[in-house]
C-alpha cells in the first residue's frame, strides 16, 4: 500500500523521518507503512493513482478502476495556479465515476474519493484524515501556530523526557502540549493571559508549569542554566507590533535565554524576520546550527536552531 503526507513546503523532511517516507513533490510525502497518528502533517490519504497533467480535461481522462465498495463522493485539495477551481473538479469527476457506475451518496458516502491537485501533479486518494486537528485545542489564540508547525518545532529540538523546556512566548500552549506528548516532563509556559493554555493543556492531559511574569522575569524565575531547551514562536514586527519594539523583544529573549538556557542546551525558534534574529543572536553568543523556510499562505516563516556559540 501507498500513502501520501500532505504538509507545508519546506517542512517535508520533518514529515519524511516521522514516517520514514519520501518527498516525491513539494509538500507532499509518500510512505508505506500506515500509521494513525501523524503530527507532521495537514492532512493524509490511501493513494491510488498519480499522473501530472497540463491540461483540466487530462484529469477526467484518467483511467479509473478501483473496486470501490458502497457510495462515494467527490473532495477535491487544489494548490496553485489553475483555470479551473476545486467545485469544478468535485462537480466532473462525481459525473464520470457515476456514469461508471458508481453509487453516490453527497450526505454520507461510504467513501471519500479525495482529488488532491498540487501544480501540474494531481493524487487521487481515498478517505483524507485531517491531521492538523488537534482534539485538545478547543481554544486558540491570535498569532498562534498550527499544530503541525508546532510539532516540526518540537521535532528539530529533538525532545526528550528529560528536557526541562521553556516556551516563553506560549500564547495557547500549542508546543508545549506537543512537546509533553514527545514525552517531555518539564514543560514552562510563559503568556500574559494563561487562561486558553491552561484549559487546552488540560484536555490534553499535559502538565505545563504556566505563569503570567513577563519575558524579563525569567532571570529570577528559573535558575541559571536550568533550561535544557527553549522552543517558542518569536514574535516579530506587525500591525499591532513596532519594529522597534519587536527589535527589543528579541534582545531581551536572547539575553534571557543566555542566563536560563544550558551550555549544552537548544534553541528552537519560528520568526518571519530570520535576519535580525541571526544578528541579534550573535550579539548574545549564540549561532545558527540548523534553519528551515516555509511558506504559510502569503507569509514567509523560518525556523532557526540554535546553540552556544
Amino acid at each position: 500500500m501507498e500513502y501520501i503526507a500532505s504538509t507545508l513546503e519546506g517542512l517535508e523532511s520533518i514529515t519524511e523521518e516521522e514516517l520514514s517516507g519520501k518527498k516525491i513533490s513539494p509538500g507532499r510525502v509518500l510512505y508505506t507503512k500506515p500509521k494513525k497518528i501523524i503530527r507532521s502533517a495537514l492532512f493524509s490519504y490511501k493513494l491510488l493513482k498519480q499522473f501530472k497533467f497540463k491540461k483540466e480535461e487530462e484529469i477526467y481522462k484518467i483511467d479509473f478502476n478501483q473496486k470501490i465498495k458502497g457510495s462515494f463522493r467527490v473532495d477535491c485539495n487544489r494548490e496553485g495556479k489553475h483555470k479551473f477551481n476545486s467545485q469544478d473538479i468535485r462537480r466532473s469527476f462525481g459525473e464520470k465515476l457515476f456514469n461508471q457506475g458508481f453509487k453516490v451518496d453527497l450526505k454520507k458516502p461510504d467513501n471519500i474519493i479525495f482529488m488532491d491537485i498540487k501544480n501540474d501533479n494531481c493524487f487521487i486518494g481515498i478517505n483524507p484524515v485531517q491531521n492538523s486537528k488537534r482534539g485538545y485545542r478547543i481554544r486558540n489564540t491570535s498569532g498562534s501556530i498550527n499544530s503541525t508547525i508546532a510539532y516540526s518545532l518540537v521535532s528539530l529540538a529533538e525532545i526528550n523526557k528529560t528536557d526541562n523546556v521553556l516556551d516563553p512566548f506560549c500564547k495557547d500552549g500549542v508546543i508545549l502540549i506537543e512537546a509533553g506528548i514527545s514525552k517531555a516532563k518539564k514543560l514552562n509556559g510563559l503568556e500574559r493571559d494563561i487562561k486558553n493554555s491552561s484549559i487546552n493543556s488540560k484536555l490534553a492531559k499535559i502538565k505545563i508549569n504556566l505563569s503570567n511574569d513577563p519575558l524579563d522575569w525569567i532571570e529570577t524565575r528559573f535558575k541559571e542554566g536550568s533550561i535544557t531547551k527553549i522552543v517558542t514562536n518569536l514574535p516579530s514586527a506587525s500591525k499591532n507590533l513596532s519594529k522597534n519594539a519587536a527589535l527589543e523583544i528579541i534582545k531581551e529573549f536572547f539575553y534571557q535565554s543566555k542566563h536560563a538556557l544550558n551550555k549544552k542546551g537548544l534553541i528552537v525558534l519560528l520568526t518571519r524576520d530570520q535576519d535580525t534574529v541571526k544578528k541579534i543572536a550573535t550579539e548574545f553568543e549564540f549561532k545558527v546550527i540548523d534553519s528551515l523556510k516555509f511558506n504559510q499562505g502569503d507569509t514567509n516563516f523560518t525556523i532557526l536552531k540554535l546553540k552556544r556559540s
